[in-house]
Order: C-alpha cells, then sequence, then structure tokens
C-alpha cells in the first residue's frame, strides 16, 4: 500500500502512544526553506562509465513485492535506452525508511533521487531537498501539462521539491455484500447530495456494525466484546489526517496563517475528536485500538479483509487492497461534514533529490524520464497514482476500467475538487515534533472510553504551543 508507514505507525500508536505517520523521532530539520536556489550541479562520471542514480523507495508505496517487480522492469527499460546513466531502485522496508535514509545521508552516501512520496515526509525533511527550479529554467521545461494542484502541494516558496508524479484523492471504498445483506440503498455517488453527511454515515454505518451473533449497536443484546464488522474505519492516517474533513480555518494545519499560533483545539476539530470517540465507544461503529489490533492479526487490511463495511482512503489503496476480493464493491464520495462542507483528503507523490546527492544531472534526467508522456501512466499503474499529467487521464481511465471494472470512475477524478488546502501533511514549525504531540491523542482517543474530549485536545493544544514557542524564540 501507498504509506504503510503511516498504517504501521498509526497502529503502533494506538497501542504504545508513538510516532506519527512518516513523523516523529529525529529529524534532519524542521526549519522552513530559505536563501537562493543553487545552480544546477555539473557533474560527469569517469569516462566510459554509466552515471549512477538510486532511488530511494521505502518513504511510501513501493515496496509491495509486486512494485518491486514492476520497478525493476522500469529500470530495465530506463537501462537498455540510455547509454551513460544506470538508474537502480533500492527498496527498504518502511520501517526501516526514516533510520536508513539518515544513515546515507551522514556517510555522504545520499541516493539521487528519493520516491515516490509526499507531503509529510518532504515536509518532514525539509532543508534536504534541492530545489529544482534552476534545472526547469535551465532548459525552460514545460510545466503546463501538471494539474495545477500537483504543481503546488510540494511547493514552497523558496523550494520547488520536484515534477509531480501523481494525485492520491480520496474518497469511500464500501462493501456492496454488507449492504445488501442489511438491506441498505448504496452511498450516493452524487456529489451534489447533501444529504449524504456525517448523520447519514453514522445512521448507516450502525445497521452494518455486526457482533458474532449479527447484531447491530440499535439491537437490545448488542455486545461490542465481539464485533465481526464494523460499519466504518478511517484508520490508516495520523491525528491531522483524520481531523482535516470537520473543517477548520486552515484546513489540515493546526496552527495560525504565521505558523505561531496553535489551533489544534479549534471548534470544528474538538466536534471531530468527540464525533470519533463516540463512534469508537459510544456507538460502536468505528473500531477502538484493540479492534484494529486484531484487525492487523487476522488480515491486515480493514475494508479488503472484510472487516469494515465502509472505509475512507486514498487511491493508493486500490493498486493493493483491491486484488481479488471476496465481495461486491464500489466507491462514492466523501460524506459532508458538520457545517455541510466536504474536505477531501489528498496526497501528491513525486521523486526529490537530495542536496547532498551526487550525480544530481543525470538524477534530473531520472526524474523526467519517470514524468515523462510517455513513461507516466505505467509509472502510475505501480504506485495506484492517477497520473499528474492532464493529456495522460484518458489513458489511465481506460487503465482503471480495465484493472477495477464496474467501479465509479468520476468519484475519484471528482474528488479533487474538494482537496484540503492547506493539506493534512503539510509543513509547521518542528514537524516531527508536532506530529508526534497529536498522535498521542489521537491514541488516547482510541484507547480511553471515559475521555475528556475537550480536556484532551485543550491540553494537547498548550503542548504543540509551548513546540511553536521554542521553535520561533530561536528564530
Amino acid at each position: 500500500m501507498k504509506n504503510k508507514l503511516f498504517r504501521l505507525l498509526a497502529l503502533l500508536a494506538l497501542a504504545s502512544m508513538i510516532l506519527a505517520a512518516c513523523g516523529g523521532g529525529a529529524t534532519v530539520t524542521e526549519e522552513a526553506p530559505s536563501g537562493e536556489a543553487p545552480a544546477p550541479a555539473s557533474e560527469a562520471p569517469a569516462a566510459g562509465e554509466k552515471a549512477k542514480v538510486v532511488i530511494f523507495v521505502g518513504f511510501g508505496t513501493g515496496t509491495d513485492p509486486d512494485q518491486v517487480a514492476a520497478q525493476e522492469a522500469l529500470a530495465k527499460k530506463f537501462n537498455d535506452s540510455h547509454d551513460n546513466i544506470e538508474m537502480e531502485f533500492l527498496i527498504v522496508p518502511n520501517e526501516e525508511a526514516r533510520e536508513r535514509f539518515l544513515a546515507m545521508v551522514a556517510g555522504d552516501n545520499a541516493p539521487q533521487l528519493v520516491g515516490p512520496h509526499g507531503i509529510s515526509t518532504i515536509a518532514n525533511f525539509l532543508d534536504q531537498w534541492e530545489d529544482i527550479t534552476p534545472y526547469i529554467e535551465k532548459e525552460n521545461y514545460d510545466m503546463s501539462d501538471f494539474y495545477g494542484p500537483a504543481t503546488t502541494l510540494n511547493k514552497y516558496p523558496d523550494l520547488n521539491a520536484g515534477l509531480p508524479l501523481g494525485l492520491y484523492p480520496s474518497f469511500i471504498f464500501y462493501n456492496k455484500d454488507a449492504f445488501d445483506a442489511a438491506g441498505l440503498d448504496y452511498p450516493t455517488h452524487d456529489y451534489a447530495d447533501t444529504s449524504w453527511n456525517l448523520d447519514a454515515l453514522r445512521e448507516m454505518a450502525m445497521q452494518l456494525t455486526l457482533d458474532a451473533d449479527d447484531l447491530t449497536p440499535n439491537d437490545e443484546g448488542f455486545n461490542p466484546a465481539t464485533i465481526k464488522q464494523w460499519g466504518y474505519a478511517d484508520t490508516w492516517t495520523d491525528a491531522r489526517g483524520q481531523l482535516t474533513m470537520f473543517g477548520a480555518p486552515t484546513k489540515g494545519r493546526p496552527t495560525t496563517d504565521d505558523y505561531k499560533t496553535a489551533t489544534f483545539n479549534s471548534p470544528e476539530w474538538v466536534f471531530g475528536a468527540q464525533w470519533l470517540h463516540d463512534g469508537i465507544f459510544k456507538d460502536y461503529f468505528i473500531p477502538d485500538a484493540a479492534g484494529q489490533s486484531a484487525i492487523d492479526a487476522d488480515t491486515g487490511d480493514p475494508f479488503g479483509g472484510g472487516h469494515v463495511a465502509i472505509w475512507y482512503s486514498h487511491t493508493w489503496y486500490m493498486s493493493e487492497g483491491l486484488n481479488e476480493l471476496p465481495f461486491k464493491y464500489d466507491i462514492a464520495p466523501l460524506f459532508f461534514n458538520q457545517d455541510g462542507e466536504r474536505i477531501s483528503r489528498i496526497h501528491a507523490d513525486l521523486f526529490t533529490m537530495p542536496k547532498t546527492a551526487k550525480n544530481k544531472d543525470a538524477a534530473w534526467e531520472v526524474m523526467k524520464w519517470l514524468v515523462a508522456p510517455e513513461q507516466i501512466v505505467d509509472v502510475c499503474k505501480v504506485y495506484g497514482c492517477l497520473p499528474a499529467r492532464e493529456s495522460s487521464q484518458e489513458a489511465y481511465l481506460n487503465y482503471m476500467k480495465e484493472r477495477y471494472p464496474g467501479i465509479d470512475y468520476d468519484v475519484i477524478f471528482t474528488a479533487i475538487d474538494y482537496l484540503d488546502d492547506p493539506n493534512h501533511e503539510s509543513w509547521v514549525p518542528e514537524w516531527g515534533k508536532v506530529n508526534d504531540t497529536l498522535n498521542n491523542a489521537q491514541t488516547t482517543i482510541y484507547t480511553e472510553p471515559e475521555l475528556d474530549v475537550t480536556n484532551l485536545m485543550n491540553i494537547t493544544n498548550e503542548d504543540m504551543q509551548k513546540i511553536l514557542d521554542e521553535y520561533w524564540a530561536k528564530q
């Protein structure tokens, strides 16, 4: 799956109050980029040698066995057509990616490219990435074919982290067999239908939640300790990711526009946290920490394993989670929130070039090749992203019709119109420390039935404010 690290860290956090997804622990830097962009490096291998370009894969998608084979095929295709550059994918398990990358950088052996990865790891290692603006300007590289959001989600005032590869919009996956068994109508696919909201989702999800005796939370005698199917889950993301849908003045960023004041306890996010907690421990349609552990011990896949009837996730889930499912499924838009607004998370991936990498000119050539019109569809097939090039939409749609027949493809493309901006993975000062703090609150929400949610959000906001104050005091 894309960002298995999100899933792994979320599960570990729920069990032991640990790190943020794709964050936490020591980071190379968490300062905003500044200063003039350096000119592109002019490097050349020794005579007769190919310039080596190692692509570090592990922060996001790309580590599953079938993806490894597909990446090897990409490398062969490139190497067979280039005499002066050799491409190689270095596959690192998600849980080891941070340590391995830091070790390579510290050892003056940085990979030439890192990816595909997105907003979270780019923000977490912000000043490690080469600004590709000089490369674009040097050859007047044409950016006009890329979707607008793809060019901005990983771009900062002094850093353009890489050429866009793909977008991962989010939406609802639902188990049609579970709906049929419950005698329920499927969720609407109409983005304009405002009746598809939090209340509708709650009512539907409670009827889809089943204990060992096939009783729902609405039935007398329902036993929450024996739940075998939950109605809804959104558990492969972190605290910011889960709360973004509920709206806030700064959408997915828990600070004011100047990054100096914490807003984790905004009324919208307090509402969202309470809604989640009620869904877990009052209405029982969302799996708690123990339920998530049970799912992980069984199949590891909440939706594909048949444990969850309504699953909120991204297109990256499709490439690995929708393989030979024993039930019929389809997709639908994310529901409207309590304020009648739809905020659908989005991820955006690319390949980045570390500042300290050797063979940067060769790395730039490989970066261009991976996102070129001739390759981008094949590359996105590997990673489950929508190609960032508008000209590739038809070709990718044809692929999806073959790969995932019968689903409503308009749901996928329309979701882009509701993206979260500022994004839930976007940079904030001390990105890793902040996410650790917020994810500790997320853990508490999923583990403590008698929780005072408002108090938790206020305390967490105070802790986050201390982090921000310490950061700005040093600037």
